[in-house]
């Protein structure tokens, strides 16, 4: 039989701007670039891209047509491009690689197989990790007579480390013999027998991390009288630099670092600077990276070890995961309502089509109100804002907060500020800032004597303040604030605070006063729940 010749690539990640800079973003184009031209010198039989063609589900417009250039070459050649969805360029309907089939441009594979002479090559989508346990193999058909059957796909698979799904049962489930399974989403180039089936990753075109050290690759797969063979070709990518400093008691800091980094070439490098040692030791990376960048490093990372890395490299983090349950995770660390939780499953639905988002929203909005009990107090603790960096002095922490108002005095330059807030129930030992309509207050002080004059504003306003505690995320409440401007002098004691109130408001009725003895109620907002 005649051989076929397949390149397999992947995880390309096209418009990735890495580290911010459009030089990173550019060289994972010239990384795919070179694949392309590998395969024409070759004259490969076809090119198999196993997902992740963009980095992001809406790549830009030059991403895109860049793209379409690259396959437009290919196509020239009459070289096709055979391809399967990744996790990361997933729409929820129409895919990426529709638009460019729809040209003529990509063949995206499936169920049925695309033949190459005698090799038959299938393809799966990348399928969310909740939805392995679904997927249907009765798809695929056993009627087709090819020599060699090649499958594609995106999927973090066992007996790989971080599997989803595991390849035994793939082999076992699909009713036609698998020669070789050709997968993207790990960026490392692996290759393992399962049983008689080569199983194998071909690696990312481009490093999406420190953490991939190894350099860039793609595979050759071989179909002819031998069987199947797999060889792996290495992509010549930008180099990254790991420059390790480790500081001593005593030593001259940035003469350490700067000698260190005239050892090495960085110009047109991504260079890292891992520093350990002493942490007493300060440094400012403001000056480190005017360094790198005297020496013309495309982009500089100065990392701390001795107090943890401080510049992340949050792609790494996912690389080979799957960005919705990345997501998710995330989303568990925010202490997000039940409504919020639902809201963001809506919208990232990938099954549901965005003309029913509003539908859908408002259906499973409207069934948990329906389920919700609004008899339950909702326990949101109302704040009193203070200046930036101050806090209240302990001369107030034992006041009493038993009466329906309470005061807090402050001081500004010429005048005295008393701030009463209904039903104050927050504790005068935990810090709080200030928004800007109270940013000219400058400290509390203790309550003491009655100034001679005092003017009343006239209106009570509804303030948005928010509470920054140690330890806590910051919440948001309405708080209804009456604001008292005192004369010049000493702040008044809270028993005269109080007769402040009475006298602005008049005197009590009767009703006033069985009014006063009840509880407030206690006004809810609907977000309290949802």
């Amino acid at each position: 039989m005649d051989e076929t010749k397949i390149i397999h690539t992947g995880d390309t990640h096209l418009g990735y701007r890495q580290y911010h800079s459009e030089v990173r973003r550019q060289d994972f184009l010239d990384a795919f670039a070179k694949v392309i031209d590998d395969a024409i010198s070759m004259k490969a039989d076809a090119v198999v891209h196993a997902g992740d063609l963009f980095d992001s589900r809406n790549p830009t417009l030059d991403d895109i047509l860049e793209t379409m250039k690259l396959f437009s070459r290919l196509r020239d050649a009459q070289v096709p491009l055979l391809a399967v969805v990744g996790n990361h360029e997933s729409k929820q309907s129409t895919q990426w690689l529709d638009l460019y089939e729809s040209m003529g441009l990509v063949i995206r594979l499936g169920a049925t197989p695309y033949r190459l002479g005698s090799v038959a090559v299938y393809g799966i989508d990348h399928v969310p990790k909740s939805r392995i346990p679904l997927f249907d193999y009765s798809v695929f058909n056993n009627e087709d007579d090819a020599e060699y059957n090649l499958l594609v796909m995106h999927q973090m698979m066992k007996p790989f480390a971080f599997g989803d799904w595991d390849v035994q049962e793939v082999l076992h489930s699909i009713p036609f013999d698998v020669h070789a399974v050709l997968l993207g989403d790990n960026h490392k180039h692996e290759i393992i027998r399962v049983g008689e089936t080569w199983v194998t990753y071909c690696g990312s075109t481009e490093r999406n991390g420190a953490s991939e050290l190894e350099p860039r690759s793609y595979n050759i797969v071989t179909a002819g009288d031998d069987g199947v063979d797999i060889s792996k070709r290495v992509i010549p990518t930008r180099d990254f630099v790991f420059i390790p400093v480790k500081l001593s008691k005593g030593s001259q800091a940035y003469e350490e670092i700067f000698s260190a980094i005239k050892e090495r070439d960085v110009e047109d490098k991504i260079v890292f600077v891992n520093i350990s040692g002493d942490p007493e030791i300060k440094i400012k990376f403001s000056e480190i990276e005017e360094f790198l960048f005297s020496r013309k490093a495309l982009v500089p990372a100065i990392r701390d070890l001795r107090a943890g890395d401080i510049f992340p490299d949050v792609y790494m983090s996912f690389s080979f995961t799957d960005p919705d349950e990345a997501v998710k995770e995330e989303l568990g660390k925010m202490n997000l309502t039940q409504g919020g939780i639902m809201l963001d499953e809506i919208i990232r639905d990938p099954v549901l089509v965005k003309s029913r988002v509003d539908a859908e929203v408002e259906d499973r909005l409207g069934e948990l109100l329906d389920r919700m009990d609004f008899t339950n107090r909702v326990e949101v603790p109302a704040v009193v804002a203070l200046p930036e960096g101050e806090s209240v002095e302990p001369s107030l922490q034992g006041v009493s907060h038993e009466t329906s108002h309470e005061f807090i005095v402050v001081t500004t330059d010429e005048k005295f500020e008393a701030v009463a807030a209904d039903n104050f129930e927050q504790n005068f030992d935990q810090g709080v800032t200030a928004k800007e309509d109270v940013s000219a207050v400058d400290e509390v002080t203790e309550l003491t004597e009655v100034p001679e004059s005092i003017e009343s504003t006239e209106s009570t306003e509804t303030t948005e303040m928010s509470e920054v505690t140690e330890g806590h995320a910051e919440q948001k409440h309405d708080v209804n604030v009456r604001q008292y401007i005192f004369s010049e002098g000493e702040a008044p004691p809270l028993e005269k605070a109080h007769e402040v109130v009475a006298q602005e408001k008049g005197p009590e009725t009767p009703s006033h006063k069985e009014h006063k003895a009840a509880p407030k109620p206690r006004q809810y907002n609907l977000g309290d729940y949802l």
